[in-house]
């Protein structure tokens, strides 16, 4: 077996969703300048880059990233779905129902929709005008896919500036404010080298942080 990462490195230069903080790092010690070692201050908003949203994101019923159980973050069943789409468009139900016997046996459901591109040639437009999962996506999943534990996607969120009126309804569904079925979110993810045929297990490792509802997390792929 071989290990491929889904997940970006954090950096200060990746696009974060629009009016939102990202990172930041200060300098604490620098050999260069004469300390005896190096080490930084990491300033991070937990909704930058690659990430998992925990139910308490927009359910404040819902669990905490650190009171998930482990079992949350490993995928024995993962299924890769190909959904082309422009920039500004939105995940729908009929994207969804020719692959629905497929989706119904599924752990975790990764969309690749080719977002991934903008995202290295134009940072700005996949932050403003990405893709977004519609409110009625979001209904239909916990309608009838009860073995999902998590979604995750090549677009910077659930959520899009392009599709304001779906973004908060369409969280609050998907982490289950309205119903006992909760879904999980991984946002932003790299899914461009990845072959669906050659998956066969996901390991997501968040930042467990106490406090936070959510955090950043490492995503791992473990193909043939």
């Amino acid at each position: 077996m071989n290990y491929q990462y889904l997940s970006y490195p954090l950096d200060v230069n990746a696009p974060g969703f629009p009016g939102e903080p990202t990172l930041s790092l200060e300098t604490c010690s620098d050999i260069e300048l004469g300390d005896s070692y190096n080490s930084s201050k990491i300033h991070l908003f937990n909704h930058f880059g690659t990430h998992f949203d925990a139910p308490r994101h927009f359910n404040p019923q819902g669990l905490s990233i650190t009171q998930l159980p482990l079992s949350q973050f490993i995928y024995e069943q993962p299924l890769l779905l190909d959904i082309p789409k422009q920039q500004g468009e939105m995940i729908e139900p009929t994207d969804l129902a020719p692959h629905l016997a497929r989706i119904q046996q599924a752990d975790c459901l990764l969309i690749r929709t080719g977002l991934e591109k903008v995202r290295s040639e134009n940072p700005s437009q996949y932050a403003a005008n990405g893709c977004a999962v519609s409110i009625q996506s979001a209904q239909y999943l916990i309608d009838h896919a009860a073995n999902l534990k998590a979604i995750g996607f090549d677009f910077i969120s659930l959520a899009s500036p392009a599709n304001p009126e779906h973004g908060v309804k369409a969280h609050q569904i998907m982490l289950g404010m309205f119903s006992p079925n909760f879904i999980c979110i991984i946002e932003d993810m790299r899914l461009a080298a990845l072959m669906s045929r050659k998956l066969k297990r996901i390991f997501a490792l968040p930042l467990r942080v106490i406090g936070i509802d959510s955090a950043q997390v490492t995503i791992i792929a473990e193909v043939e």
